[in-house]
């Protein structure tokens, strides 16, 4: 992983989101950010839930680094349970089943055939990640948003052998304890994890 800024604040991952996010899924007029209350995690998960965005993870650190990870780093991630069910949601376990070679959105996406084409994941495509819980293990990191964008990357990685293809990642490492997510999943708590502490 390399660090390519140290110090990056909730509200400019936030406002970078919110962006890739309504341009993805145009969702209507889009929210007035200068309004929204930058120290506040639980008005910020309210504001984010109006807006149709992902709450929780977003609100829950209150200082992030963008990074960029190499292969061995995107297999030390874990993605959203829902798109293997029944599967560990682990990338190197996934490639280990196969399951990564195969895999193909359930959806129509603006990256999968630019991915597929071997587009690189630059800066304005970031992932969203966040330290692991125990649940996620052996993950070191958890892919907030971006799994399917990761997928793709990895799958073209491991087709092409292109091991030296890269993915911008916005990573969570200061945790807000006001957040109720951080709430809900003590073991995030600024740190108490070993990883948090490794970034």
């Amino acid at each position: 992983m390399k660090i390519e800024r140290d110090e990056v604040t909730r509200e400019e991952v936030i406002r970078f989101y919110a962006k890739y996010d309504w341009r993805k899924k145009p969702k209507g007029p889009h929210p007035d950010l200068d309004a929204w209350p930058w120290d506040d995690p639980g008005g910020l998960d309210r504001m984010l839930a109006e807006s149709e965005l992902k709450k929780g993870v977003l609100a829950a650190y209150r200082r992030w680094k963008l990074v960029e990870f190499g292969v061995s780093d995107i297999l030390e991630c874990a993605i959203f349970n829902g798109i293997f069910p029944g599967e560990p949601q682990a990338l190197c376990r996934l490639v280990l089943r196969g399951k990564v070679a195969t895999w193909h959105p359930d959806r129509a996406t603006e990256w999968w055939q630019p991915i597929g084409s071997g587009m690189n994941l630059d800066v304005h495509a970031a992932l969203i990640v966040r330290p692991a819980t125990k649940n996620e293990a052996p993950a070191k990191w958890y892919i907030e948003d971006g799994s399917g964008r990761a997928l793709a990357l990895l799958q073209r990685i491991l087709q092409y052998g292109e091991i030296g293809r890269t993915a911008w990642a916005y990573l969570g490492y200061e945790s807000d304890e006001r957040s109720v997510f951080i709430g809900s999943h003590p073991e995030l708590r600024a740190g108490i994890r070993g990883n948090q502490r490794s970034i």
